[in-house]
């Protein structure tokens, strides 16, 4: 339910179909499993096994339920440590919703050309939970960084060295 609520427009709509269709068809159709497919939060995501820190470790890619809150933040607590050993330690408070946000980053960039606009205050965490998604789907982040008479010319060595970086690892 959640990859398709990521995808509405208004709560109105999020609403509608988080409260009443899903449930509706849920109960009709699905009565042995009705309570555990409609607790909430359900989370679903592929994350539960990985391990960054370990280069050998095999992906199994293993789109599951991630059950608890407290599971998703144990794991990402784990996961922020592990990201403050090699890069720059951030000081972040995993709330539940920068848990689901975590969330959502991570299946975007796993899926195929996958690509999304994180939109917010500043300051509001788009970046950082941006990185440990990134962290945990063990890909690297690159960042153009703008200075002063920034130019197309610069924009172009900057794309040169990324594509360089993505033939190596994502």
């Amino acid at each position: 339910m959640r990859v398709f609520s990521d995808r509405l427009v208004d709560q109105v709509d999020n609403d509608l179909i988080s409260k009443t269709v899903i449930p509706d068809l849920v109960k009709e159709y699905f009565k042995d499993v009705e309570e555990y497919t409609l607790k909430d939060p359900c989370i679903f995501g592929d994350y539960s096994m990985a391990d960054p820190t370990n280069d050998e470790a095999e992906d199994p890619r293993l789109y599951e339920d991630l059950g608890e809150i407290a599971f998703i933040k144990t794991k990402l607590d784990k996961m922020l440590d592990d990201y403050g050993f090699d890069n720059k330690p951030m000081s972040l408070v995993l709330f539940a919703d920068a848990l689901m946000h975590v969330t959502k980053i991570h299946r975007i960039i796993r899926f195929p050309k996958g690509c999304g606009l994180l939109v917010g205050f500043g300051g509001s965490g788009k970046q950082s939970l941006t990185k440990l998604a990134t962290f945990t789907a063990c890909y690297d982040v690159f960042t153009i960084n703008l200075i002063r008479g920034y130019k197309e010319s610069d924009f172009r060595l900057d794309l040169q060295t990324l594509y360089k970086t993505v033939l190596i690892k994502p």
